[in-house]
């Protein structure tokens, strides 16, 4: 079977905003990252946004015990910064080696945008 391309679909974003990463240590060994990427849209009732909480571990396996940890961890991040609406907010472990690096591209990117667009006001 032969890929072929669809018709565009129209995707509304009215913005995407990433905070700075947020290191999970253990003394001064820092054993993951929160990455919280935050995105507005429009939805049935008027701009709804969703909350990305993306936990970047160093591990190459982790125990459920660890997991359930940094879980905990994230919401604790949630917490402080008032982030409490559950239907609004995924938290997720990155476990895929592809996907992490296109993240820290991603959070890059996002950076020099950001100086680009301070440095121009």
């Amino acid at each position: 079977m032969e890929l072929n391309l669809g018709n565009e679909i129209a995707v509304s974003t009215n913005f995407i905003k990433s905070y700075p990463a947020v290191p999970i240590c253990e003394g001064e060994d820092v054993q993951a990252l929160i990455y919280h990427i935050e995105i507005g849209y429009n939805g049935k009732g008027g701009l709804e946004t969703k909350q990305y909480i993306i936990i970047d571990y160093k591990e190459y396996k982790l125990s459920n015990a660890r997991r359930e940890q940094f879980i905990e961890i994230a919401k604790k991040y949630c917490k402080n910064k008032n982030i409490m609406n559950e239907k609004s907010l995924e938290i997720t472990l990155l476990d895929n080696e592809e996907a992490e690096n296109f993240l820290e591209e991603v959070f890059s990117n996002m950076k020099v945008i950001k100086g680009l667009i301070t440095q121009g006001r």
